[in-house]
């Protein structure tokens, strides 16, 4: 008994282990206007939006983004208190605008929420018994021991605008495999745009 129950502590760990391993932030694919390459952004409007409603989600986001930004040495500004969050989620030209106004930026960055991908999965650890008569059966069906987990993967697309042609210069699909928190997915995708556009040239090199 002694023996199994140290069997099954060994392979929760394992799957704990396993678990938190593959958990992160990918780019799953990328694109970009390479006739925009060399042509740098500096003053950068960031929207957070469809985050299905969530006015709160929707700032640490914005937050996160605006942080890492300023941190790369440029400017940047949060659009959650310019362009409210409207009813029908669709965004509106004039407002956009109007935030570029006044924060003179030269470019604007979206991102949204594409989907979220919820899996279960029940894993049973067998005891092991040298009888295999009738009742090995039901005892090893009815002592099995099993734990379950949730994983959930979230799907981002992030798209970059050039004010001045109204364009769209780059853009980046995300793929979060188990967030631990919404912090730190923000802040783990928002490394990765950031690094992806400073290869491009989009943005300057601190």
């Amino acid at each position: 008994m002694r023996l199994s129950a140290i069997r099954l502590l060994i392979y929760v760990l394992l799957f704990s282990f396993l678990f938190t391993a593959c958990a992160g932030t990918k780019l799953t694919d990328t694109w970009v206007d390479k006739a925009h390459k060399g042509n740098q952004l500096s003053n950068i409007l960031v929207i957070g939006f469809t985050f299905e409603g969530n006015e709160e989600v929707r700032q640490k986001f914005e937050n996160s983004f605006v942080k890492q930004l300023i941190a790369a040495g440029i400017e940047a500004e949060s659009s959650m208190d310019t362009i409210p969050s409207p009813p029908d989620m669709e965004l509106k030209k004039d407002e956009i605008l109007d935030a570029v106004k006044k924060f003179n930026s030269d470019g604007v960055i979206i991102t949204h929420l594409v989907g979220k991908d919820t899996k279960h999965t029940v894993t049973y650890q067998h005891s092991i018994h040298s009888s295999s008569d009738l009742f090995f059966f039901y005892r090893s069906a009815y002592d099995r021991r099993g734990y379950s987990r949730s994983s959930e993967t979230v799907y981002l697309e992030t798209n970059l605008y050039d004010v001045k042609t109204e364009k769209l210069i780059w853009s980046g699909q995300s793929k979060t495999f188990k967030p631990d928190s919404y912090n730190q997915m923000f802040n783990d995708l928002v490394s990765k745009v950031i690094e992806d556009l400073k290869k491009n040239n989009l943005i300057p090199q601190k």
